[in-house]
């Protein structure tokens, strides 16, 4: 993002003074507010449409919607809606920022872009300025408006009095589609409504209109245990189907559920011996695609992601059957090359090959990572204990890759042919590596994707998993270091569960997604202590380590009558690795049945105590101030390079603000290099580009980003995500009533200007009243300060 700053000549700290208004109090006066379905204000914009309508809204003020070209479910391929053009004031002599108005209980998939002056506003995927309307994933504020703020870019608005733009909308998207024809989707329902436009210099702007009076969401009336029959039914004729296969060998997914069906006493398949017959049944079929062809041990389609698993969900059945089995191992098979050999040395061939290419293919990212440990070097080697083989790891030799992944050691990377780490995700490699000192996560306990993630950075189920694997039987303790770390981390993500409606108006908690790198559905999930996944339920990690605070939050979520729709929900999926994630349901919820209740919540629960969470290495803050709800992202999707500019979500009562804005301050030792912004609408790279046929170009193409200077065992690669090009070694931002700074450097020592004022100020962190000739206060390394501006609380 094109910002003004100062460099000091030969300075070697670099620190960027951002030219945004003084600290504020108040928020200033609008430059220009346009307000759809007004008359009056859209014909003084000169504003004209095309398939677009007005209509009487929420709270009885008008909006504007945007229409599909081709509207209803036999519309296939028309993704393209409505559209609208007008005119907008700008202050062509600093930073203007750009907010949408909508209705929070609105929700709608579709999306819609800004276009000013011939080219587009944003990016429509994953990057530091996001496309006008993203859409929703739920009801942002049931009864009450919201607010969506843009930075607009300085090239776009300087010297100029006006500007003139467009709103073109879009049908909903698939993130992961590689080409058009599978990331976006058609446009078939209207858009919601749009309210108004607003064009601001100050970050935090104050709409004169009714946003909606403040309320409370009921309690969810369903409460329906009947639920668990269900589960239990499920499970029960998904273990008869598999049985019943014909034509065909189980594949690995089949596998695995027969393994883990086999050892859960109510089930079905409990100690039954068809479940035996069709894993190795299963087990052998594969030896001789293995024999074929080497790569089934590293790419089979049947697993949730080829190339991650391996051989890992066979290994990890092995575990399980392999007591029963001792019998059949030492059977004989015959190769397809005709020659003998016993099944236990025929599986070991594959569980061998499997586990060394995974030790040198690791992955960078956190739960990657995971998931690469576990399945495709532990649970291999888990395989190779279990038919016996001599070539079979030590558990405690593979355990530090477990510690690495978790953030208890720093991230080694893959090995090269002699074994040796090469701090890459694999060998050579430059654009994956890391310094020998970085971790996975942070001391706090939060992941580092490359900053704080919400849905991605839900690992909560694979750490678990890892802990699982060194149970020595199941039931028995796992690694106590796992355990203990697998708590911090649920701790650290419990500060990001959020008091929200569920999709039926219910009182519920939800992720906080709208400061998430990786986040592009807003608002999260219901969530309490862990979110259900394909894997597990919402209860595992509560039951796993016995937690009281992780027991409370799951109690918690039993009183709000959520569990059971938390488990209807996973039986949305009908895939066999969903059903897989139910069979421990059952356990776990007549567990939690036992446990005495426990005297917490989650702590952004409406009755419990305010707080700070800061985590300085994610530059990261969740704070709790009365009846506000504040998060901060300062270390906002630098993917290549320093970028200027923070997020921030700011919940109250009555309304709901997402805003991107320039950042007050920020300093970083430079490294000489820097990122230049391609001409790309569709992301702020080049990597997971999608082409539009319409494409043009972006304001912000050409825009130099400074890399800041990196640790001098990294390397950096232009136009690959870097964990160190985009991060700085202080942050500070200002939003409406709360000034934000943060030092995220190990040694450095900054100091914080405070605003000149005629009353005392509380620092939250601190707790601290700071009177008001107290210019300035001290930040010490890895420490953070929040400091409250407005009447206190």
């Amino acid at each position: 993002m094109k910002i003004v700053h100062t460099l000091p000549a030969g300075a070697s700290l670099l620190s960027l003074i951002l030219t945004i208004s003084p600290i504020p109090l108040l928020a200033a006066t609008p430059v220009d507010t346009l307000i759809f379905g007004d008359t009056k204000s859209e014909t003084a914009h000169g504003l004209t449409s095309e398939a677009s309508d007005t209509i009487v809204g929420a709270l009885n003020q008008p909006a504007r919607r945007f229409l599909p070209l081709k509207p209803g479910s036999a519309n296939t391929d028309e993704w393209r809606g409505g559209s609208t053009a007008f005119k907008l004031k700008v202050d062509g002599t600093g930073q203007n920022y750009l907010s949408v108005r909508l209705w929070g209980g609105d929700d709608s998939a579709n999306r819609a872009t800004l276009y000013c002056d011939g080219k587009q506003v944003g990016y429509r995927q994953l990057s530091d300025i996001d496309i006008l309307d993203q859409g929703t994933h739920g009801k942002v504020k049931p009864g009450h408006f919201h607010y969506v703020t843009h930075t607009l870019p300085l090239a776009l608005t300087t010297g100029k009095a006006s500007i003139s733009c467009s709103i073109r909308a879009t049908g909903p998207i698939w993130r992961y589609g590689g080409d058009i024809a599978k990331f976006q989707k058609p446009m078939t329902e209207p858009s919601r409504g749009f309210y108004a436009l607003v064009v601001h210099t100050d970050p935090f702007v104050k709409f004169g209109g009714d946003d909606g009076a403040a309320s409370e969401f009921p309690l969810n009336p369903k409460n329906d245990a009947a639920v668990i029959d269900k589960v239990k039914t499920r499970v029960n004729t998904e273990v008869g189907k598999v049985w019943a296969l014909k034509g065909r060998a189980p594949h690995q997914m089949e596998i695995i559920f027969l393994a883990r069906t086999f050892d859960t006493h109510w089930t079905k398949g409990y100690l039954r011996p068809e479940s035996l017959i069709g894993i190795v049944k299963g087990a052998d079929a594969y030896y001789e695609q293995y024999k074929a062809n080497p790569d089934i041990a590293i790419n089979d389609k049947n697993t949730p992601n080829p190339g991650w698993f391996g051989f890992g969900l066979l290994g990890e059945a092995l575990k399980i059957a392999g007591p029963h089995i001792q019998k059949e191992l030492d059977e004989t098979l015959t190769a397809p090359d005709g020659r003998e050999i016993k099944r236990r040395d025929a599986y070991a061939e594959m569980f061998l090959y499997s586990r060394e290419w995974n030790k040198k293919n690791r992955r960078l990212y956190t739960n990657q990572s995971m998931i690469k440990d576990l399945y495709g070097i532990w649970n291999n080697n888990e395989g190779l204990i279990a038919v016996g083989s001599p070539l079979a790891d030590p558990r405690s030799k593979l355990l530090p890759f477990f510690y690495e992944s978790i953030g208890l050691l720093p991230w080694s990377g893959s090995l090269d042919s002699n074994g040796q780490p090469t701090y890459a995700a694999s060998e050579g490699d430059a654009k994956f590596s890391v310094p020998k000192d970085y971790y996975e996560t942070t001391q706090k306990g939060l992941t580092k994707e490359l900053g704080y993630v919400g849905g991605y950075g839900e690992v909560l189920d694979w750490v678990a998993a890892l802990y699982d694997a060194t149970r020595p039987a199941k039931g028995k303790p796992g690694d106590k270091k796992i355990r203990d770390q697998l708590v911090k981390i649920a701790q650290a993500r419990a500060y990001f569960r959020v008091p929200h409606a569920d999709e039926n108006g219910f009182k519920s908690m939800r992720l906080e997604t709208g400061i998430g790198w990786r986040d592009m559905y807003f608002p999260g999930d219901v969530i309490y202590g862990q979110r259900p996944s394909w894997e597990s339920s919402p209860l595992q990690v509560a039951i796993a380590t016995g937690d009281p605070r992780l027991m409370a939050y799951a109690q918690q979520q039993i009183a709000d009558n959520q569990f059971f729709s938390s488990v209807e929900h996973m039986m949305e999926a009908k895939t066999l690795r969903a059903t897989i994630g139910l069979i421990d349901v059952v356990d776990e919820y007549a567990q939690i049945n036992k446990v005495a209740p426990q005297p917490f919540k989650l702590p952004m629960s409406a009755d419990q105590p305010d707080f700070v969470f800061t985590d300085e290495e994610n530059a990261v803050v969740a704070v709790k101030n009365g009846s506000d709800i504040f998060y901060a992202s300062l270390y906002w999707r630098a993917n290549y390079g320093i970028s200027g500019v923070g997020r921030v979500h700011y919940i109250t009562p009555t309304t709901d603000r997402l805003a991107t804005v320039v950042l007050d301050r920020q300093e970083y030792e430079p490294s000489g290099l820097s990122y230049t912004r391609p001409n790309n609408p569709h992301i702020n790279g080049t990597r997971f580009t999608v082409k539009y046929p319409d494409d043009g170009d972006v304001w912000t193409a050409g825009e130099q980003d400074p890399v800041a200077k990196l640790p001098a065992d990294s390397k950096y690669v232009v136009g690959e995500d870097n964990p160190y090009a985009g991060r700085a070694d202080y942050y500070q931002l200002t939003y409406g009533p709360y000034l934000v700074a943060v030092n995220a450097s190990a040694n450095k020592r900054f100091e914080v200007k405070l605003p000149v004022r005629s009353k005392p100020v509380k620092e939250l962190v601190s707790g601290k009243t700071l009177a008001p000739d107290v210019a300035l206060i001290p930040l010490t390394p890895g420490t953070s300060a929040v400091i409250y501006l407005g009447t206190p609380k």
